[in-house]
Order: C-alpha cells, then structure tokens, then sequence
C-alpha cells in the first residue's frame, strides 16, 4: 500500500506539456488517428496516420508521455475562438448543433472578447485504458465501469482526468470564463461526484459515442476534493514550465 498523492503516482509514470512545435502537434494528431480513426471508427476522412480539423488552427494542443517507454499516452486540445475573429464557430457549434436550443447556450458568447473555449478530440491509447477490453470511448472509460468505481480519488482513470485539468488549466490561463466538452453523460456525473461540476446544456446525441454538451466556469477548482486539487495544481505547473 502506498501513502503516495494521486499527483505524485502519475508523475511518476508520466509527463504532461504543451504540444508547442510541428512535431508535438504532429504526435497528438497522429495519437488520435490512431484513437478516433483506425481503433473506434469515429473520423472517416482522415489523412493517412493523422487525424486533424480545420480547429487544430486555433487550438492548444496537450500531450502526455509515458515515462519509461516514451510512448504518447493520451491528448487533448482547447479550441479558443482567435481574437481577430472571436465569432468563429467551435466543433460543438459545427458537428452538434441539433442537440441544443441556441438562444440556452448564448450566454457563452456574450460580451464583445472570447469568453469560451472547447475541450475536445481527447484521447487515451488503448495500452493505457483502464478496461482495454471494453472501453470503446475516447478516453476508455464505460457507464458500466462508473458504476463499480468506488473510491474516486484512487482508481480514477487519471491519464483522462490529468487532460480534463490540462484543458482547463489553458482556459484559464487564457482568461476564459467558460469552458464547454460534448462528452458522455455517465463521465460527467464521475466528475461532478469528484468536485469538477459539469452542468447539462443539450440532448444526449450519438456523436463519438453518447454524448451531451455540457460546461464549466473556472471556479470549480474550489470545489475540488483535497487530492483532485493537488493533482490540479500539479498539472497546472506542469503546463506552466513550458
């Protein structure tokens, strides 16, 4: 039994930055053809070995490594409307707009600056899921796996968590007020259980799997359990030192 912090157990095993250059992004796209593309079917017109969009052009882009290997272990990027043109339309906006009332969501955009940012194309390897067998989302966790999770602060999927925060940590150090994911209804409830409260704003669609959009403000970290605070905090340095 160890007495190590969920912080100080991920790294250990892995690191978690900025995919800053052509190679990083490079890696991060080619981590979600693999994920969205070949494995669960999700992206059809993908270039061959990378998986990218139109959005990756005003997007920050995260990656984790797996230490001892070297190996990409999970991705995530923040798509942020860019200054010159704070009305360009966010994936949710262009891929889901049938599973919201329009006039619901208008308050992420009021005010004349950019006051949202998505989380999106998330992604885990399947060698690093906790369910490899089964687990047919994105980030490897099922509603059926939910349910048998018991203690959130040791046998949460931490690699999916640690790109939540990473996510979250760009918004806002982007001083942006909201942040919104289309993401499965039974993973928000986890999260929501742990103290990162995702609030329902549409329709659970078929889209990469049953998925709602949902969102956050900044201020949930002060409603973070101890150890998911810390784990934060980390994740939030780590992002920073680059």
């Amino acid at each position: 039994m160890t007495d190590k912090t969920l912080a100080q157990h991920f790294h250990d095993y892995f690191t978690i930055g900025i995919a800053g250059t052509a190679e990083l992004k490079k890696a991060a796209f080619k981590l979600r053809y693999d994920v969205y593309c070949t494995e669960l079917g999700y992206e059809k017109d993908c270039s061959i070995d990378l998986e990218t969009d139109d959005f990756d052009e005003y997007s920050k882009h995260v990656l984790i490594t797996h230490k001892a290997s070297g190996i990409y272990a999970g991705c995530v990027r923040l798509v942020t409307p860019p200054l010159h043109n704070p009305k360009a339309l966010l994936p949710f906006e262009v891929n889901c707009s049938q599973s919201f009332d329009p006039p619901k969501v208008a308050f992420l955009r009021e005010g004349n600056g950019v006051n949202v940012g998505e989380v999106s194309r998330l992604a885990v390897a399947s060698r690093f899921r906790i369910r490899k067998s089964d687990a047919k989302s994105p980030e490897g966790i099922k509603e059926q796996q939910l349910q048998r999770i018991g203690d959130e602060m040791r046998y949460f999927p931490f690699i999916a968590i640690a790109l939540f925060f990473a996510a979250t940590s760009v918004a806002i150090y982007q001083n942006l007020k909201y942040a919104v994911v289309m993401m499965e209804p039974g993973l928000a409830r986890l999260l929501n259980r742990s103290g990162i409260n995702f609030i329902q704003m549409g329709e659970t669609i078929d889209y990469h799997g049953k998925r709602a959009l949902f969102y956050t403000e900044g201020a949930f970290i002060d409603t973070l359990k101890p150890e998911l605070k810390e784990f934060y905090q980390s994740v939030d340095h780590s992002l920073t030192q680059d």
